[in-house]
């Protein structure tokens, strides 16, 4: 059964699409396979790995694709791209439904990916109603500033008024918040930390991604942190171990259940 994880935040600029990536690179190391769907308007991923194709999320909600034809990156990684503006039309059609909240559920029910991660647009939609309804975690992603932290604190009030709405239909837990980037030389970074280990111990992930110039360049040569300079950077060693940090808990979500 996969694994289904949306990386997910409701504040633009909070490097979630590098942790969608790199995540779902480095499962893909391990001999996982895994899919990484964009899933934002934005199309950062398929920015990214400048690559694009007609089968993407927009047209497989639409209904515009029969078959599934994902992008390879290598032998275990696989991506679908978002689509673009369409999404926008996919949403209007999402949300004129009898089935609003599991069509997405529906149509990505044949995938068998050990693990399929969603880099979900930064706002409240049809699309992310229905990613929820899907997913098994969320990960949110935060840059430690002070609009990083509101973002947080609105994207886990979203998924628990989606949880309430839903009564029982959407069973996601959170997994853990991800700081994506911090900056150990300002107050208002360690402010904020300090502010999201108060609030929510539990969910924090003790691997704390720092501002990396190396995580800025791997998406402007079209790779992940770990393809970039053979991996052989501080900011994949930071990646490395934050990735290893989640498919721990993971794990331990998995035998829990």
């Amino acid at each position: 059964m996969s694994v289904k994880l949306a990386i997910m935040t409701m504040k633009g600029g909070q490097a979630k699409t590098a942790l969608a990536v790199n995540l779902a690179d480095r499962i893909s190391k391990a001999q996982r396979d895994v899919l990484l769907v964009d899933s934002d308007v934005q199309a950062n991923v398929t920015t990214v790995f400048q690559r694009d194709h007609v089968c993407n999320l927009a047209n497989v909600i639409l209904g515009r694709v029969k078959e599934f034809e994902f992008i390879k990156i290598n032998d275990h990684f696989s991506f679908l791209p978002s689509g673009g503006k369409d999404l926008v039309e996919a949403s209007r059609y999402i949300s004129n439904s009898r089935f609003r909240e599991t069509i997405l559920s529906n149509l990505l029910e044949p995938l068998e990916n050990s693990f399929i991660i969603f880099d979900c647009a930064p706002s409240w939609n049809e699309i992310n109603e229905n990613i929820l309804m899907y997913a098994d975690y969320v990960i949110i992603p935060v840059v430690t500033d002070y609009l990083g932290f509101s973002g947080c604190d609105q994207a886990m009030s979203y998924i628990e008024e989606l949880k309430e709405e839903s009564r029982g239909r959407c069973n996601v837990e959170i997994l853990g918040i991800a700081v994506t980037r911090f900056n150990n030389r300002t107050n208002i970074s360690k402010t904020v930390v300090n502010g999201l280990k108060e609030r929510w111990p539990d969910l924090m992930f003790q691997n704390v991604v720092d501002e990396s110039v190396s995580i800025q360049e791997a998406p402007a040569y079209h790779k992940s942190i770990f393809d970039y300079k053979g991996g052989k950077t501080k900011g994949a060693l930071m990646y490395d171990a934050l990735c290893k940090e989640i498919l721990m808990r993971v794990a331990e979500k998995r035998k829990e259940t």
